[in-house]
């Protein structure tokens, strides 16, 4: 399969003529496989018993029955979508050019029904929860752009007829099209369907070589065209949901300024609408005003909220207020709001914002209590407002949180449940076992931490067996199945380790420049010796301390060292925990990570005159400081780095077309200003006004489509350098992003990663690319790995 997809690739296949997938279907208690060559994809009901559907790249759909094998065939499908419990299949029939029509296949008889009448369009229906019924779409528009004027049809088990929608309710040029995605309720009772303006059919008598190529930017719009730009197709199919109600279509709202919620899944006569106030204000505010509605009625206006929901049955609104930094809950009823007293939000965050909360695990029984959490606890809190807490974490500086277990479908936590417990001392991990007893007492929980990491959890449905991975840097994350029995373990999934110099990575903690006490890890190689002494790599972004427990895998590199790659080779990598002040980032990062590298002189088998520093993105930022501030690395690594503060401040994030303003004055970044008002802390933070500095040899990567941070941040960085004399390089991975995405890329980068550290903390010998570059000529089939011995360039060999 590998070799046929890259000899397609290199013939330049399109999509749909690329080597498709085999399907293998295995019985689990004969492990018996059946395989199906050539599959597009596949479908079935999420309580399907008797058979699915997969689809081959001709438009013929087998539906295959478990129990017998046998396999049933549909020709010529162009969409297809199962009921819930997998007795009903529909279909779509493509019969010719603009020749549709709609099928329905009983699982059950084994007989499909196709509607008689043929049109232009029809949608992919879509089923109630539970019977036969389903609603579709169809239109008999023939042009090729332009919306469909759409026409909605409900299957009732045994024929269709058209439903009546009227469009008095909706401005002029308003209607159903092939965005508008019908639906039941849960219960069946009622039906929703989205509606959005016509857009009419494009002017053919406009060329392009004679009409203007220009976005306007208004001062006062609530969307930017770089904004608009990304989430085009997003926007275009954008519908506002309406309630089918005696034949007329009624709107909840049809405002893009509003998010809608219905409660309880369509069924309770509820929902709540979160209006964004001015959407100007994004720009640079990330805790903007929203008024919050129920039914049309306001229970919060104008408040900076955040985390806005119903509860399950919709009893219940709920949201976090920044202003007094409370929960408050709304008798969706009453419209009655009480505030929660507690200390719920993130009390160490250092974000010059006001803090967010710590989070919501859900709702128990009949929306009887929500689950919050504080920093290290979970408390039950009733709709009255009541708080009491279900563990006692803040005492022994642990941090309980809930393991979510549940189906899908099931939206209440049980009586019973899991937590996960992580020690904020020793950085252990744990999980255990939490009952609520019918008097709101807690049940005692049997939790044990330890060295590693836990995820992945799955609980039986009628079962009490979990399965969940463990594992550690050592241990890969294995897969074990618990019960009340005994512990087991399934998998050995990467046995070849064993075959490496892996690794060792423990706690430790220094003093920083200021008094305060800070924690990191330290990687050291497994055949470590302390006779030896070792080059030190300083890889950093802000708090990397919880993750002492966490696997690592070996794989190409994304954008920063891959920690046992290089532990292997020899080094010994330090990952330092980070902590700031609004107004001083980059003081900030010099004060914990200089601190921490220089607190590792105290050791003999630390090479102190071969250590470098490397980040990425924030990391790549603290890295182009750092450089300035100190000449103690022998070589630095700075991936996307912000160089120039000033400039970056007003720049565009390209990949979600949204400014970076808010980055500086409430996030990352730090500042907590105005570029206006603190102009002389945006250029103390920016390395590019203190390049004059640099002593230490950089290695810059920044890609041309990077869409987080501008690119030219990087070449901006680079050019100072350049033109002050001082030794770096630029690597530019063409249309690639913030964050490699192309394997290939991947794999040459950590190629030249490797070499660039060997050569400067190793003394290995100069690759071809450091010393001589690549012309642009000669990229697509010379790279430059070779190492250089003697004087003369080897691009004139």
């Amino acid at each position: 399969y590998f070799q046929a997809t890259r000899r397609a690739k290199i013939a330049k296949k399109k999509d749909k003529d690329m080597p498709k997938d085999s399907l293998a279907i295995v019985n689990l208690r004969t492990l018996e496989v059946v395989k199906f060559a050539s599959v597009k994809g596949y479908k079935m009901g999420l309580h399907a018993k008797k058979a699915f559907a997969f689809q081959r790249p001709d438009t013929t759909l087998s539906v295959y029955f478990f129990e017998s094998g046998h396999t049933d065939t549909l020709r010529k499908v162009s969409g297809y979508a199962f009921s819930k419990d997998g007795a009903h299949l529909a279909v779509v029939r493509e019969l010719g050019k603009k020749k549709m029509n709609a099928g329905f296949y009983s699982v059950g008889a084994q007989a499909v029904t196709y509607l008689p009448d043929t049109t232009v369009w029809v949608s992919t229906p879509v089923f109630e929860e539970n019977g036969p019924r389903a609603l579709f779409l169809t239109a008999a528009d023939t042009l090729e752009s332009g919306s469909k004027h759409a026409a909605l049809h409900l299957w009732d088990g045994s024929s269709a007829q058209i439903l009546e929608t009227s469009f008095a309710k909706l401005p002029a040029g308003w209607g159903l099209t092939e965005n508008s995605k019908p639906s039941f309720s849960h219960n069946g009772e009622r039906i929703f369907v989205g509606v959005q303006a016509y857009v009419p059919p494009k002017d053919t008598t406009l060329v392009s070589f004679e009409t203007p190529g220009l976005d306007i930017w208004n001062w006062d719009a609530d969307e930017l065209p770089p904004y608009q730009k990304v989430n085009l197709k997003r926007d275009a199919s954008r519908t506002y949901t309406t309630e089918l109600v005696n034949g007329e279509l009624v709107p909840f709202t049809l405002s893009k300024r509003d998010r809608l919620y219905l409660g309880n899944r369509g069924d309770a006569p509820v929902h709540m609408i979160v209006h964004i106030d001015n959407p100007v204000e994004t720009q640079w505010n990330y805790q903007m005003s929203k008024t919050i509605s129920i039914n049309g009625e306001k229970v919060s206006e104008g408040g900076h909220t955040d985390n806005e929901a119903l509860s399950p049955l919709g009893r219940y609104a709920i949201w976090w207020s920044y202003e007094d930094l409370r929960w408050h809950i709304c008798n969706t009823a009453t419209r009655s709001v009480v505030t929660v007293e507690g200390r719920f939000m993130l009390e160490d965050d250092d974000h010059p914002m006001r803090p967010e909360p710590c989070g919501i695990a859900g709702w128990l029984t009949e929306d009887s209590a929500a689950l919050l959490y504080d920093k290290y606890d979970i408390w039950k809190v009733t709709p009255d407002g009541k708080a009491s807490r279900l563990t006692f974490g803040r005492e022994k500086n642990v941090t309980y949180r809930y393991i979510d277990t549940r189906d899908a479908e099931v939206r209440f936590i049980p009586a019973t449940f899991y937590v996960s417990l992580f020690d904020n001392v020793t950085k252990e991990n744990g999980f255990a076992s939490l009952a609520l007893e019918k008097k709101g007492k807690v049940s005692p929980i049997h939790a044990s931490l330890g060295g590693y990491s836990y995820g992945g959890f799955l609980k039986a449905r009628d079962a009490e067996v979990l399965l969940y991975q463990k594992g550690n840097f050592r241990d890969p994350m294995d897969l074990y199945r618990v019960s009340a029995k005994k512990t087991e373990k399934l998998t050995a999934i990467n046995p070849q380790i064993s075959d490496y110099n892996w690794g060792t990575v423990e706690l430790y903690r220094w003093t920083a420049f200021d008094g305060t006490q800070l924690d990191g890890l330290l990687y050291k190689p497994e055949d470590f010796s302390p006779e030896k002494k070792y080059p030190v790599l300083c890889y950093f972004y802000e708090k990397d301390s919880e993750t002492l427990y966490s696997h690592i895998q070996v794989q190409p590199m994304w954008s920063i060292i891959n920690i046992p790659f290089f532990v292997s080779r020899g080094y010994v990598v330090f990952v330092p925990d980070i902590v700031y002040h609004a107004g001083t980032p980059g003081e900030c990062a010099y004060n914990c990570i200089v601190s921490g590298a220089q607190s590792l002189w105290q050791f003999p088998w630390i090479d102190k005159d071969n250590m470098a520093i490397q980040g990425q993105s924030w990391g790549g930022y603290q890295t182009a400081y750092l450089i300035t501030r100190t000449s103690m690395f022998k070589a630095a690594g700075a991936g996307a780095p912000v160089s120039n503060m000033t400039s970056a401040y007003g720049g565009i994030r390209w990949e979600s077309g949204s400014s970076r303003q808010g980055q500086y004055e409430m996030g990352q970044s730090r500042i907590g200003r105005r570029l206006w008002d603190g102009i002389e802390l945006y250029m103390e933070n920016s390395p590019l006004f203190k390049l004059p500095n640099v002593t230490t040899p950089v290695l810059i990567m920044h890609n041309d489509n990077d869409g987080a941070v501008p690119w030219y941040q990087g070449i901006e960085m680079f050019m100072g350098l350049r033109r002050l004399g001082k030794p770096a390089w630029l690597l530019e991975y063409n249309d690639e992003a913030h964050n490699l995405r192309q394997r290939r890329n991947r794999k040459d980068l950590s190629i030249r990663l490797q070499q660039f550290f060997d050569y400067y903390l190793k003394g290995e010998p100069e690759p071809a690319w450091m010393r001589d570059g690549i012309p642009t000529a000669r990229k697509s089939y010379y790279f430059g790995y070779e190492l250089t011995g003697g004087s003369d360039s080897v691009l004139d060999k």
